[in-house]
């Protein structure tokens, strides 16, 4: 499934790809597309685990009775 993503950049770049790629909306879709998996090759393929998860492990690492396992069940 594929989404839209919306780009702002100057005025400069674009004509700069305006010139290259001569119209071919295909073609610059592509070379973005291929810029950006360039650039980020080690980019997990699933999304990070979620935040409520690593609160509840951090607070279960403290023992119960402990100060700081207090300390982290207060919130504080």
């Amino acid at each position: 499934m594929s989404k839209i993503v919306n780009l702002n950049i100057d005025q400069s770049l674009y004509q700069r790809l305006e010139i290259h790629f001569k119209n071919d909306d295909k073609a610059l879709e592509q070379f973005i597309i291929d810029a950006i998996k360039n650039q980020l090759p080690n980019l997990p393929a699933e999304p990070k685990s979620n935040e409520n998860d690593d609160l509840e492990s951090y607070l279960k690492k403290g023992e119960t009775g402990s100060r700081t396992y207090g300390i982290k069940g207060q919130g504080w």
